[in-house]
């Protein structure tokens, strides 16, 4: 027997992540004034139908307990347990939707139960039922016989008629917590005499997302010889493991593309999951933004990352070269400081005596001529002043990414390699920001447009660009080992 049935809840209280449910009905039980018709709605895996079956045998058992609990032990129970009560009906509504199944159920409904105390019938998936079939069952809730009741269970609450939730009792499944599925395993673990890693237990419940039957299935598969590790797991599921995700954020920091590069070269030829690995990186930078939250400079960092690499994430579905996005992704990231303080005022070639810094506070500001003069080379040579001005840590971050390319009439035309943090400096708010420290810098108020980066496809030109850091192309070149001309 599989194990997700060999230990599937059996009564009430070792149903997981559930209590609001589990609570409210067995105190109904207790009171003897259960509803006639509930809706059990929510992921699968999170206990919908189990919580069912135990209300059936709650609700028709011989020796139930002063607090709701079945007994497990009568008839009823043990026929519930072994499924051949025939007072339990459960429908696959995914396989019998027709009217003709629910006309069957009608019929049948009013004879009286031939074992229990009432009939309970447990449509699961109802959601799949056509229109005429939900409406043919309409009637039923409506007016139920005293000793039937109803329990559907489903996972798209939004294809339930209105007319139908109106008649039920609804109940939210949650998706199950980390920890309650990690202890679950734990007592499984323990009861199959398996030796199991807290780290294979933990990366089990992840990756269940909230459902203990699929974690339970997944125990299952990755336990070898009595044991459950986790590499084992790791390398089964095509999971990349923490010592990569490591490495591979620390070259980013450090500004090593190639490293980082070969690092997800070596991923994909192990044969792992790159799109995995992406969500797994997301995770962590997650996690590294929530340790650092207080230092606004390394966080700042780290949501630059994160934009880059979910941006990533989404392209590498549809790119013709899976890992493509994924370099494209280290190259930009490469581009930016994890902890980007603003930097010290540069040390001026001939230094000034006091004398000379307080004759400059009292020269007059730019004349209107003076001001005149700003063109794009200057914008350029004083491009660090500018970011170094801006208050704000994200969205200096943001701001990195773009590049001045034409100012004329007031106006500077600044490019962006990513949509999603120009997006973010387009807003008014962050534009005033952005200004405040042009005006700053330049003492004159400029205006902003700003457009997505053009791919040049031209061979680039030998001669300096005025800017001695390495360019996105200079990188990529680096990174593909194409030699400049």
């Amino acid at each position: 027997m599989s194990l997700y049935l060999k230990y599937r809840p059996q009564d009430f209280k070792s149903v997981v992540g559930q209590s609001h449910a589990v609570t409210t009905i067995r105190n109904a039980i207790k009171h003897n004034s259960l509803t006639h018709a509930y809706l059990f709605a929510g992921p699968r895996g999170t206990g919908k139908t189990s919580l069912a079956r135990i209300i059936a045998k709650a609700l028709n058992c011989l020796q139930r307990s002063v607090d709701g609990e079945p007994c497990n032990q009568c008839s009823i129970c043990m026929g519930v347990n072994e499924g051949r009560l025939v007072d339990l009906i459960e429908i696959d509504a995914a396989s019998n939707r027709g009217i003709d199944e629910i006309r069957d159920l009608r019929e049948k409904i009013v004879f009286a139960p031939n074992q229990a105390k009432a009939k309970v019938y447990i449509i699961d998936e109802v959601h799949m039922l056509t229109k005429e079939a939900f409406n043919a069952l309409l009637k039923t809730l409506e007016e139920p016989p005293s000793h039937a009741y109803f329990i559907l269970a489903t996972t798209e609450i939004h294809k339930i008629p209105e007319t139908i939730i109106s008649r039920c009792q609804q109940f939210n499944f949650k998706r199950i917590t980390p920890d309650h599925i990690v202890g679950r395993l734990k007592e499984i673990a323990d009861s199959e005499h398996i030796e199991a890693d807290d780290e294979a237990l933990s990366l089990i419940a992840k990756i269940a997302n909230g459902g203990l039957r699929d974690a339970i299935g997944l125990f299952e598969q990755m336990t070898m010889n009595g044991a459950l590790r986790y590499n084992h797991v790791a390398e089964n599921l095509g999971l990349s493991s923490s010592i990569f995700i490591e490495k591979f954020f620390t070259s980013l920091v450090e500004k090593k593309a190639v490293k980082a590069v070969e690092i997800i070269n070596q991923i994909n030829a192990q044969g792992h999951n790159l799109q995995q690995f992406v969500s797994e990186l997301i995770a962590y930078l997650r996690e590294q933004m929530l340790i650092n939250i207080e230092n606004s400079a390394e966080v700042s960092g780290i949501i630059g990352f994160i934009d880059i690499f979910t941006e990533a994430k989404m392209q590498m579905n549809v790119a013709v070269i899976p890992q493509l996005p994924l370099e494209i992704a280290v190259i930009k990231a490469c581009k930016y400081e994890i902890a980007d303080e603003p930097k010290k005022a540069e040390k001026s070639e001939h230094k000034t005596d006091k004398k000379t810094e307080e004759k400059k506070k009292d020269e007059p500001k730019k004349s209107s001529t003076e001001i005149a003069d700003l063109n794009i080379g200057a914008i350029r040579e004083n491009w660090q002043r500018v970011i170094d001005n801006i208050d704000t840590p994200f969205i200096r971050m943001s701001f990195m990414d773009s590049e001045p390319v034409k100012y004329e009439n007031g106006t500077l035309h600044l490019s962006f390699s990513s949509s999603t943090l120009m997006d973010k400096v387009a807003k008014m708010s962050n534009q005033a920001v952005v200004l405040k420290a042009f005006e700053k810098v330049f003492e004159n108020k400029i205006s902003l447009k700003m457009e997505i980066k053009k791919v040049n496809l031209d061979p680039i030109k030998s001669g300096k660009t005025g800017n001695d850091d390495p360019t996105v192309i200079d990188m990529a070149k680096e990174v593909f080992g194409v030699k400049s001309e």
